[in-house]
């Protein structure tokens, strides 16, 4: 199984978590929250293409009841998704999410179907908001496991940031797809290709880190 939670490692002398583990959950840190930042560049970005979208005979009722399938979907998915991330490796999952949810970016902007009808861009929001649901519970999860509960308050804080990184993106990219592609899809298609990019670093970022368990419980860092 490609999620399967990594095989557990015997826990270490306390001696040697400072020096194993100080510097590795770092750079798991910038993981997740480079990796949830990128969640952020594919979420709503359709948005930015409601006003072309508009010209082209679409109603705003109609686009809007469109852009809902990513609030339903993300609703209900961030609870399942985060039963089922509790049993899988984050390493996977996270990325997992995140290419889907840039592959489903890039079909709305590259295919011509994908904005055909309201049907077909509501059901292509709602898988959206479904996949968006596996950023969170991974990160939670990598969150607890690799800090103490005395540490936690400020690195979640800290990773809260990812949010306003991704989002605060978003308007760039825009400008930077209309520059190169002189086409208004780009507001879709740039976000698309910059989500897998996210996906494919996170990926490769922590996969020496990532399936080690629990290194703050394991003791000589902050209790």
């Amino acid at each position: 199984m490609i999620f399967a939670p990594a095989p557990h490692r015997p826990r270490v002398a306390d001696s040697l978590v400072d020096p194993l583990y100080r510097r590795p959950r770092w750079q798991v840190f910038a993981g997740i929250f480079f990796g949830y930042a990128g969640y952020y560049l594919v979420r709503k970005n359709f948005s930015l293409a409601i006003p072309s979208l508009i010209d082209e005979g679409f109603t705003k009722g109609d686009l809007g009841f469109a852009m809902s399938g990513v609030a339903i979907a993300y609703g209900i998915s961030k609870f399942v998704m985060g039963a089922v991330s509790d049993r899988s490796n984050p390493r996977f999952f996270l990325p997992a999410g995140l290419f889907l949810s840039a592959g489903i970016m890039l079909v709305m902007g590259l295919v011509p179907w994908a904005l055909s009808s309201i049907g077909v861009m509501f059901a292509l929001q709602l898988a959206n908001g479904w996949v968006q649901g596996m950023g969170w519970p991974p990160s939670g999860r990598t969150m607890v496991h690799w800090w103490s509960q005395r540490e936690r308050g400020t690195v979640v804080s800290a990773w809260n940031i990812a949010h306003n990184v991704g989002g605060g993106l978003i308007g760039p990219l825009f400008l930077l797809g209309l520059h190169w592609f002189g086409d208004w899809r780009s507001r879709i298609l740039r976000a698309g290709r910059r989500g897998h990019r996210r996906g494919h670093l996170r990926r490769h970022h922590d996969a020496r880190y990532a399936a080690v368990v629990r290194p703050a419980l394991c003791g000589g860092m902050a209790k």
